[in-house]
């Protein structure tokens, strides 16, 4: 389980909304926004995975702090 890989799925998260707000406004192609929705989906699944994995092994997901590599990431 590494705590830092969640803190970088959570913060891609608001990036991958983004997308899919510009693809919804400017593609013509709804395949487009099917994929999109699909890795949304993926990131969802891949944050509750994290989530019980922190809970089996009694990790405080709310407590990890970022390395300087997040940081620069979440920066």
């Amino acid at each position: 389980m590494q705590a830092q890989d969640y803190l970088f799925v959570r913060a891609f998260v608001p990036f991958a909304a983004s997308v899919l707000i510009k693809a919804w406004k400017e593609s013509d192609e709804s395949g487009d926004l099917e994929v999109l929705l699909g890795g949304v989906a993926s990131l969802e699944d891949e944050i509750s995975w994290f989530k019980k994995e922190a809970s089996k092994w009694g990790i405080s997901l709310s407590e990890v702090v970022p390395q300087q590599a997040n940081k620069k990431y979440l920066g």
